[in-house]
């Protein structure tokens, strides 16, 4: 796998709206890519970025990797 979330973090945008912004490191490329969840339905991100990070949805959703959160196995 050449991906990896680093961390998560809730923002909102200038209307005002919460939403979620994953942190991802790309190893095969050596870059750290930011983006939010809305963002996985363009095509601006890499396939296998996109089902990387859906597969993991409900952990990031639960807050597993989220900055300031609690998360407890």
């Amino acid at each position: 796998m050449a991906y990896h979330i680093m961390m998560t973090r809730k923002i909102t945008d200038l209307k005002g709206r919460l939403q979620m912004e994953v942190q991802v490191m790309d190893f095969k490329e050596g870059q750290i890519i930011k983006f939010t969840l809305d963002e996985l339905d363009k095509d601006e991100l890499p396939e296998e970025l996109k089902k990387y990070v859906k597969g993991l949805l409900p952990d990031i959703e639960d807050g597993r990797w989220l900055y300031n959160g609690n998360y407890y196995k």
